[in-house]
C-alpha cells in the first residue's frame, strides 16, 4: 500500500471519528453492548493473540466515549503547530501516538509490580495538586505565554525538531484520557493487580505491560488518524493564535479537574476549589506585573509560575507541621434528598434500614471531582425506570473522603475502589454482594438486580 493510500485510509478514519463517533456514542445501548461483548470474551480466557486483539478493540471503543472528545482538537492543534518545524507529515503524529500508548504501558508495569499500590499513589491529594500545577504550566505553554525549552529543539546534529516534546505531549493526552475510560481500565488493572508473583514475576510484568499497551494502542488510533489529518490543516496565520488560546483553556480545565480531585480528597468543597483556583490565577498575574517590564515576558511568566509552586509547597508543609486536628463531630443530616429519593450517608443506618425492611442496599461511591459520578446523578433524575427501581432499595452514598470509604476499599470484594471511581454495588439485606460495576451506563443491569 502506497503512502498516499495510507494517508487516505487514516483521513477516512479521522472523518469517521469526528463525524460518526458522536452519533455512535449517543447510541449508548450499542456502545455498552460492545463493551460487554469485549469484556465477556476477555473473561472467557481467550488465547494471548485473541486477548491482545480484544484489548486493542476495547481501547478503540473507549475512544468513542464523549469525555475523550475534548482531546481531539487538542491533538489536531498540537500536531499542526509542531509539524511546522519540518520532517514531513508523519513523525509528530506517530510520536504523539507512541507517547499516549507509553502511558498505558507504564500503568500496566506499575499495576503488575505493585499490585495496585501505584493506583493508590495517584489518589493522594498532593499528587493530584502537583498534577494540577503541571497542567496549569502546560496550559500557559500551549497558549504561548510560557516557554518550556525541553519541548522545542531537535536532536543534536539533525532529526525532526521537537519530536521528544511531541512524545511528552502524547503522554499528557494519555494521562488525561485515562480518567475518562474508567470501566475498561479499572477492569484490566484490577485483574493485573491480582496476577501471580514470585517465580513468574517477570512474566507477569511483561503480560501486564503488554495488555495495557494493546489497550493504549487501540485508544490512541483515532488520535494518530487525527494527527495525520491535522498535519494537512491550512497554513498557520492569525487564526492559530485563537486555536492556541482555546487549547490552553481546555488544558487549564483539566488542571482544574485535578485540583478539584486533590483538594476534594482533603475535604474542600466545590466552592472552595474554585476560590483556590482563581486565587492561584490572581497570584500568577500579580507576580507577573510585580516584576516590571525589564525581563522578557516568558521569563516573567515562568517566575510567576514558580512563585505559585512555592506558595503551594509552603501550604503543604504548613499542613504537615500544623495538622488541622481532630475532625468535628458531624452535626448535619444523616440523609440526602435528591430526584425524589432519600440517600443515607451512613453505612450503619442504611444496613439497619435494610434489615428492618428486607430491601437491598444500593451503594453509590462518588467524589465531587468525578465527572461520571455527576453524570450518573443526572441519569437518576432523568431516567424514570432507574429512578423507580432505586426507590425500591435502601440507598447509600459514600464519598471518597468519608472514613467508611477506606473500610470498603479494604473489603476484598471491592478491589475496584483501589483503582478509581465511579463504582456501584448492590447488596442484599444480609450484606451479601449481588452486583457491582464501574460503568455508570449499565443502568439496565442495575434495574434488573434491584427489581429481583
Amino acid at each position: 500500500m502506497g503512502t498516499d493510500a495510507v494517508k487516505r485510509l487514516f483521513c477516512a478514519l479521522a472523518v469517521a471519528v469526528a463525524v460518526v463517533a458522536p452519533g455512535m456514542a449517543r447510541a449508548e445501548g450499542w456502545l455498552a453492548g460492545a463493551n460487554r461483548w469485549v469484556e465477556g470474551h476477555l473473561a472467557a480466557g481467550s488465547g494471548w493473540a485473541a486477548g491482545m486483539a480484544l484489548l486493542f478493540l476495547g481501547g478503540l471503543l473507549a475512544s468513542l466515549l464523549p469525555c475523550v472528545y475534548p482531546l481531539y482538537p487538542i491533538t489536531a492543534g498540537i500536531i499542526r503547530g509542531r509539524s511546522g518545524g519540518g520532517g514531513g507529515a508523519w513523525p509528530h503524529p506517530v510520536a504523539y501516538y507512541l507517547g499516549l500508548a507509553a502511558v498505558y504501558f507504564g500503568l500496566g508495569l506499575a499495576a503488575g509490580a505493585t499490585g495496585g499500590a501505584f493506583n493508590q499513589v495517584l489518589r493522594w491529594p498532593l499528587v493530584n495538586v502537583g498534577l494540577a500545577l503541571l497542567f496549569f504550566a502546560l496550559a500557559l505553554a500551549t497558549a504561548g505565554l510560557l516557554h518550556i525549552g525541553w519541548f522545542g529543539g531537535g536532536v543534536a546534529g539533525g532529526g525532526v525538531p521537537g519530536l521528544r516534546g511531541t512524545f511528552v505531549m502524547g503522554m499528557g493526552a494519555g494521562m488525561l484520557s485515562s480518567s475518562c475510560v474508567g470501566p475498561f481500565v479499572v477492569g484490566i488493572l484490577v485483574a493485573l493487580a491480582g496476577q501471580a508473583d514470585g517465580g513468574a514475576r517477570l512474566m507477569s510484568l511483561a503480560m501486564a505491560a503488554s495488555k495495557m499497551l494493546a489497550f493504549g494502542l487501540g485508544l490512541g488510533l483515532p488520535f494518530l488518524a487525527i494527527g495525520l489529518f491535522g498535519a494537512k490543516l491550512p497554513k498557520s496565520g492569525g487564526w492559530m493564535r485563537w486555536v492556541q488560546w482555546g487549547l490552553g483553556g481546555l488544558i487549564a480545565w483539566f488542571s482544574y479537574v485535578y485540583l478539584e480531585k486533590g483538594l476534594g480528597s482533603l475535604g474542600v468543597g466545590p466552592s472552595g476549589v474554585a476560590l483556590v483556583f482563581w486565587a492561584g490565577v490572581a497570584l500568577v498575574i500579580a507576580a507577573y506585573f510585580a516584576q516590571g517590564g525589564a525581563a522578557p515576558a516568558p521569563e516573567r511568566v515562568a517566575r510567576s509560575v514558580w512563585a505559585l509552586v512555592a506558595v503551594a509547597a509552603a501550604l503543604a508543609m504548613a499542613r504537615g507541621v500544623y495538622p488541622s486536628g481532630a475532625s468535628a463531630a458531624v452535626t448535619g443530616p444523616e440523609t440526602l434528598r435528591g430526584a425524589g429519593l432519600t440517600w443515607y450517608l451512613n453505612r450503619q443506618d442504611a444496613v439497619a434500614e435494610a434489615k428492618r425492611t428486607g430491601r437491598p442496599i444500593f451503594v453509590d461511591f462518588f467524589a465531587h471531582w468525578c465527572a461520571n459520578c455527576k453524570e450518573f446523578e443526572r441519569r437518576v433524575a432523568s431516567d424514570v425506570a432507574l429512578n423507580a427501581a432505586l426507590g425500591k432499595a435502601v440507598l447509600l452514598k459514600i464519598q471518597d473522603t468519608d472514613p467508611e470509604f477506606k473500610e470498603f476499599q479494604a473489603d476484598p470484594r471491592f478491589p475496584e475502589l483501589k483503582v478509581g471511581l465511579p463504582f456501584f454495588a448492590i447488596l442484599d439485606s444480609g450484606d451479601q454482594l449481588l452486583y457491582k460495576t464501574s460503568d455508570f451506563t449499565r443502568t439496565s443491569e442495575m434495574i434488573l438486580f434491584l427489581e429481583e
